[in-house]
């Protein structure tokens, strides 16, 4: 059985013929189980990165409809998941991390990741996914992917003051896109030397394209910048930011701040 981590996930046969479950839930079972040294979880454990929200009964309930799910979709590779009433685990498969783990340090370099497209809100998955994303960058040595030029740059925060009562979120929103914007192409404009081929790409502007989640009083970001002309990618960061409640009377910033650390590029 072989497993597909970076980019959309897949699960196949040794005929290449496809198993991968519908479900995201179940399709995070497998990876979450493939990711763990002796490939075994306690149920306990997997319902509590899945189903955080819910109370012990409903949890181990769904974690049964989607073990059904999984022997189902995976056909006569079933035998391949184990499970009794404490654990889970997963046995003969191989992963693409395995398998060619140079290719898989390509993909990520060239804008893939690890567990793309499955998307679960339950802020304990949130950050799980995070831990797995930041140490596996850090044993393919995905961290080289910035550009050059950059890699030995120091990280800044942008403040915002106080907004206008009327201000709406579309405004405040347009403004952050803006702001973000000018600051990162006023920063590369004498850089562009550096990019090699990308540097053409510049003369017509840079997006920043930003995407992240909240798991508790944290938001897990990636930001993107790419070439307006081609949408290459040019420079790629994962951030952590963290939540601050400014306190009564602190006119001078608004409600919510974001401050951002540097955290591991995957």
């Amino acid at each position: 059985m072989f497993i597909r981590l970076i980019g959309q996930f897949q699960v196949q046969d040794a005929t290449g013929r496809d198993h991968t479950p519908r479900g995201a839930k179940a399709r995070a079972i497998l990876a979450m189980l493939s990711r763990t040294p002796d490939h075994c979880r306690p149920r306990r454990w997997l319902e509590s990165r899945l189903w955080s929200d819910r109370g012990q009964e409903q949890a181990s309930g769904s974690l049964r409809q989607a073990l059904t799910e999984l022997r189902k979709s995976l056909g006569p590779l079933a035998s391949h998941l184990k499970s009794d009433r404490d654990c889970v685990g997963l046995t003969g498969f191989t992963t693409d991390l395995d398998s060619d783990p140079e290719a898989a340090r390509l993909a990520l370099a060239d804008g893939r990741e690890f567990l793309e497209g499955i998307d679960i809100v339950d802020p304990a998955f949130c950050a799980w996914l995070a831990d797995e994303r930041q140490r596996l960058a850090e044993r393919i040595g995905t961290q080289d992917v910035t550009a050059p030029g950059l890699r030995d740059s120091q990280p800044f925060t942008l403040r915002l003051g106080s907004l206008p009562a009327w201000t709406g979120a579309d405004v405040a929103r347009d403004l952050a896109e803006a702001v973000a914007r000018l600051a990162a192409e006023h920063l590369l404009r004498d850089r562009a030397a550096g990019f090699g081929a990308s540097a053409a790409g510049l003369q017509e502007g840079l997006d920043l394209q930003i995407e992240g989640a909240w798991s508790e009083d944290r938001a897990h970001l990636k930001l993107r910048l790419l070439a307006r002309s081609n949408q290459k990618t040019i420079w790629i960061r994962r951030l952590i930011a963290t939540r601050h409640i400014a306190e009564e009377g602190q006119g001078a910033l608004p409600a919510l701040v974001i401050e951002t650390t540097d955290a591991p590029i995957m």
